[in-house]
């Protein structure tokens, strides 16, 4: 019988699993004909991007997406003849809008969390990528360098 152990690692994964839940989640709500608890997720990704440093490179695409909502937002609020429903209110061109900067938000989060790691660190001097990053490799045997065109170890000099 195996036992789950809960993981100790918190610190090293970003806060960012709730910006990019919630940012896949706008345009669920927004298809799905919720489009005001949709205020929620946005601005879990909003202040999310704003509040962990490691996410300053998805800043622009929140704002976007938060420029996006508010656009349809601000109309259904100050429109005098409005729908009960923001959901019924908005253009589809506009839900169109915001469906696409969510997903957008959530694969530039997903590429971001690839090309930099689970920690947001990058070590651009030879490649690696999270806690490898670190220097931490005294518990690994160093390996050959591999010529990128053929993959023969590069003779050391």
């Amino acid at each position: 019988m195996s036992r789950t152990t809960p993981r100790t690692d918190r610190g090293s994964y970003p806060a960012a699993r709730s910006v990019a839940i919630s940012a896949w989640a706008v345009p669920v709500l927004i298809v799905g004909q919720f489009a005001m608890v949709a205020v929620i997720p946005v601005t879990v990704v909003l202040v999310g991007t704003f509040r962990d440093v490691r996410l300053r490179r998805l800043r622009c695409w929140a704002g976007a997406l938060a420029a996006a909502y508010a656009v349809p937002l601000g109309i259904w609020i100050f429109r005098p003849d409005r729908a009960p429903s923001l959901s019924k209110d908005m253009n589809p061109l506009l839900a169109g809008l915001v469906v696409v900067a969510g997903v957008a938000v959530g694969v530039v989060h997903q590429l971001l969390r690839k090309r930099y790691g689970p920690d947001g660190v990058a070590d651009r001097s030879n490649g690696r990528t999270g806690a490898d990053a670190s220097g931490d490799n005294a518990a690994k045997p160093a390996q050959p360098t591999l010529d990128k065109a053929d993959q023969h170890p590069i003779p050391e000099h």
